[in-house]
C-alpha cells in the first residue's frame, strides 16, 4: 500500500513511505516495488493527463496487485513481459528509489 504512493501525481512523502516499510529489509522493499507494485501502477505516471492526486484506495491497491500476482503465476508470457519491463521501471523510478532508500537507511540506522 505504502509503495503505491510513489505513483501518485502529487508531492511524494518519501519519509512517510519509508516509515511504513522500514520494518522490511531494503532488498524486500525493492523486490516488492519493482516486481509487484510498479507493474500495476507505472501507467499512472506515464499518462499525459494527471489522474490521481490523492492516492489509491486500499481496496484498489490490494485487488490490483492480487490480480497481477495471480497472472504472474498462471501466465508464462506475462512473467516474461514483466521481467522485460523491470529495467524500464528501474530507469523511470531511479530518483524516487534513491530518495526512498536514503530515508530507509536513515530510519533503520536510528533504530
Amino acid at each position: 500500500m505504502a509503495l503505491s504512493d510513489l505513483f501518485i501525481d502529487n508531492e511524494i512523502s518519501y519519509e512517510g513511505i519509508a516509515e511504513r516499510v522500514a520494518h522490511l529489509p531494503i532488498s524486500e522493499v525493492e523486490r516488492i516495488l519493482f516486481y509487484e507494485v510498479a507493474p500495476v501502477f507505472m501507467s499512472n505516471l506515464l499518462t499525459l493527463k494527471a489522474n490521481n492526486h490523492k492516492g489509491f484506495s486500499e481496496e484498489y491497491v490490494i485487488s490490483s496487485i492480487n490480480r497481477h500476482l495471480l497472472k504472474l503465476q498462471k501466465s508464462w508470457l506475462y512473467r516474461k513481459k514483466v521481467a522485460a519491463k523491470i529495467k524500464f521501471y528501474r530507469f523511470c523510478l531511479k530518483q524516487d528509489w534513491y530518495k526512498l532508500v536514503a530515508e530507509l537507511c536513515q530510519l533503520q540506522t536510528e533504530k
